[in-house]
């Protein structure tokens, strides 16, 4: 079996190429998914340097493989079903055309595939830096609320929310990652997608729905005030806001958990969120 790689400057082509093998699984694939659809909005959305999207199919024209890249972040990978073969030109490819890839993350079988064919090529040291479970929300469960209430997030609240979204990237954002600004937390607040909880009039915790794909939307950002943990603010946020996003006429909703925070994966399947896959993040090193 021979493969070909496609490199696409365009990120419309990208998605002409992709989309329906993402749409089948939005989930499974919502970041690949979200990022691409992001950059056809905005080619510029995630930063002036220009991102990697490629593609590879065999001689029969079937898409094996693909990856997705927006600088200084890892390479998101796709291959389903995993095609080792794909991936090893993929890796190929990308050295022949002169990428220099910070790290891989995607769903794990197909990230710890590739991991090993970078490090071996490359002689880079690929290093396990992040374990994440992806969760998907068709339907909320029933939960006891505390304190305060749901708020959407208003433009005076940009520098607001743009400090809690940074201070949850120093908190548990492993590997390289860019300084939010107050124009994108605008951005993000303007289409309604940027939400507080807030107890007497103080805001306590923020979120942010984002990165839309075609029936779901993204949870993410979710951050406490470190005086306010352990009363059960993160968990009201996300049933709220999640129960926010069907009420705009998504079919669900899906977010990332740590696996190494055993709470946050309780309190969101205390929610309604029903695991889906897990996403493994390498670091490449040397």
């Amino acid at each position: 079996m021979t493969y070909q790689s496609t490199f696409y400057q365009n990120p419309a082509d990208f998605l002409d190429r992709t989309l329906e093998t993402l749409a089948k699984d939005e989930t499974k694939n919502n970041l690949i998914l979200g990022l691409a659809l992001r950059l056809k909005e905005n080619p510029q959305a995630y930063g002036k340097l220009s991102p990697l999207m490629v593609s590879v199919n065999d001689e029969s024209g079937e898409l094996c493989a693909m990856g997705l890249m927006t600088p200084p972040y890892a390479m998101v990978v796709q291959s389903e079903p995993l095609n080792h073969e794909a991936l090893e030109i993929l890796a190929m490819d990308l050295q022949l055309e002169g990428w220099k890839l910070p790290g891989v993350n995607g769903e794990a079988e197909v990230s710890d595939a590739f991991a090993r064919i970078w490090q071996a090529k490359t002689k880079q040291k690929a290093e396990l830096i992040e374990r994440l479970r992806a969760y998907e929300l068709r339907k909320l469960e029933k939960i006891d609320y505390p304190a305060g209430k749901l708020r959407i997030a208003e433009e005076k609240d940009a520098q607001m929310a743009c400090h809690m979204l940074n201070a949850m990237q120093d908190e548990s954002v492993p590997g390289p990652r860019r300084e939010l600004t107050v124009e994108g937390s605008l951005e993000s607040i303007r289409k309604q997608q940027s939400f507080f909880w807030e107890v007497e009039g103080e805001i306590v915790a923020s979120l942010l729905a984002k990165r839309p794909q075609i029936k779901g939307i993204c949870i993410s950002g979710v951050y406490t005030l470190p005086e306010h943990r352990r009363k059960g603010y993160a968990r009201a946020l996300v049933a709220e806001a999640s129960k926010a996003m069907l009420a705009r006429g998504y079919e669900f909703t899906n977010l990332f958990t740590d696996l190494d925070n055993p709470t946050s994966n309780k309190i969101y399947q205390e929610v309604g969120y029903r695991p889906v896959c897990d996403y493994h993040l390498y670091s490449f090193e040397g």
